[in-house]
């Protein structure tokens, strides 16, 4: 199930993935949607496999994944798939007026804007090291129920549980197939 957010009214508008595979199967290229909340009119553009069409590859550089988050579901909100690239990730509660580079979605009032950063870097081996800091949030970034200190970086390991207020995150180095970033 994916979901699409107006840009009106930020209301989520869930899109099943039974219904995105027919539209790409079809060969459509474009989809048009009607917010249940507002009535503003979405006219969006579907990504679609590689291979499939050039007009994607062409207008925006792709970054390979070369890790992932798995935001786990809670009271405050669904399970959520985000890749990590090469650099700072910045991770934080998704807001219209905030810009984050993982915009978890979540009513977790206890996680901030901006409350962590992963910083992927590629070391003298050439093996990749994923570092975890907080960013000065209010409750503090948990790594296997340890608080990091302020300005400490830790370095992850596969399976690692984050913890961002009530919001549990498991890392993992594998990158992010198509398959799972559909569900």
């Amino acid at each position: 199930m994916k979901k699409i957010f107006c840009p009106k009214c930020d209301t989520a508008i869930p899109l099943s993935r039974e219904h995105l595979s027919k539209l790409i199967a079809q060969g459509e290229e474009r989809i048009s949607l009607v917010c249940p909340q507002c009535a503003h009119q979405l006219n969006l553009r579907l990504r679609l496999p590689q291979g499939q069409t050039k007009v994607a590859k062409q207008s925006r550089p792709d970054r390979p994944s070369v890790g992932h988050l798995v935001v786990l579901e809670n009271v405050f909100g669904y399970k959520q798939l985000f890749p990590l690239f090469l650099g700072d990730n910045h991770i934080g509660r998704r807001n219209r007026d905030t810009q984050t580079d993982i915009p978890v979605i979540t009513a977790d009032p206890s996680m901030d804007r901006h409350h962590a950063c992963i910083r992927v870097t590629e070391g003298k081996t050439g093996r990749l090291r994923y570092a975890l800091s907080d960013d000065d949030s209010r409750v503090g970034t948990f790594v296997g129920g340890r608080i990091l200190e302020p300005r400490e970086w830790c370095y992850l390991e596969p399976g690692d549980v984050i913890t961002l207020g009530a919001t549990s995150i498991i890392f993992s180095d594998e990158p992010l197939s198509e398959d799972l970033a559909l569900e």
